[in-house]
């Protein structure tokens, strides 16, 4: 009997950038050690972005990040995509409520994968963004919830605009704002040596895509992390700047099947 086997190597990292003097990003990596939990409920990446223009965003991002980790384990839901959404739903539903009660408004970006099996789970609200990089080439898997990117996908304005426009931070959704905020989710077949990239605009704003594939292709994830967002400071780091790489490995393996009496 064949049976597959799932490995991740993963590697994070934030820094708080050149221009801000506060760090509002938050991120998350749960690898389970247990091996039933790991194939059953897979590993959980996410990066939260918390808004610099409401109360207390790294209090926003960091809320969010450990609730969706805790709802998404407590959830034993056999859908995977369901149980994500669910447990970023609460989430968004846990800090509008607290918003409310302190008296503030308290927004978050989030972006985060669940890695099952060979299949990855990505739900997004806002502009923090999952890639995925296969061989020679990077595609964006989410769609950002930003003004620019509404104008971009409209055909108004190019990518290359959209990077310096004096719009460019206006997020159209996020979590903590809206109670019934609409969730994003793509569900990804995973081949083996694929590396997904977890970033918050920080990040993307400031690298080009090109230059993001050639660090992830040449890099292990622990490095690429490093030089990623080295040159996202090179470039003038005028936000927070957060990652998570994992490369995936699946393997093959024969199992002996148990013997049967007769």
């Amino acid at each position: 009997m064949v049976e597959r086997s799932l490995h991740i190597t993963v590697a994070q990292g934030t820094d708080t950038g050149r221009k801000r003097s506060l760090n509002e990003d938050s991120l998350l990596v749960e690898l389970p050690e247990d091996a039933q939990t790991l194939r059953e409920r897979g590993a959980l990446l996410i990066v939260a972005d918390g808004l610099g223009g409401h109360a207390r965003g790294e209090v926003a991002s960091d809320m969010v990040v450990n609730a969706v980790k805790r709802l998404y384990y407590e959830n034993k839901d056999a859908n995977i995509a369901q149980a994500l959404k669910g447990a970023i739903r609460q989430a968004n539903l846990d800090l509008f409520k607290r918003a409310i009660q302190e008296g503030n408004d308290m927004g978050t970006t989030c972006v985060a994968c669940v890695i099952q099996d060979s299949t990855a789970y990505v739900a997004n609200v806002g502009d923090s963004r999952a890639y995925l990089l296969r061989e020679e080439s990077m595609r964006q898997v989410t769609d950002d919830h930003s003004w620019v990117a509404e104008q971009v996908r409209a055909g108004l304005i190019t990518e290359g605009q959209a990077r310096v426009h004096p719009q460019r931070n206006v997020i159209l959704r996020s979590l903590g704002i809206d109670p019934g905020v609409e969730i994003d989710m793509f569900i990804e077949t995973l081949q083996n040596g694929d590396i997904l990239l977890l970033c918050s605009d920080g990040l993307s704003g400031m690298v080009e895509d090109d230059e993001i594939t050639q660090i992830l292709r040449q890099q292990e994830p622990e490095e690429g992390v490093k030089q990623l967002i080295a040159l996202a400071n090179e470039h003038g780091g005028l936000d927070n700047i957060t990652a998570i790489v994992a490369r995936v490995t699946l393997a093959e393996e024969n199992v002996q099947e148990p013997e049967t009496s007769a």
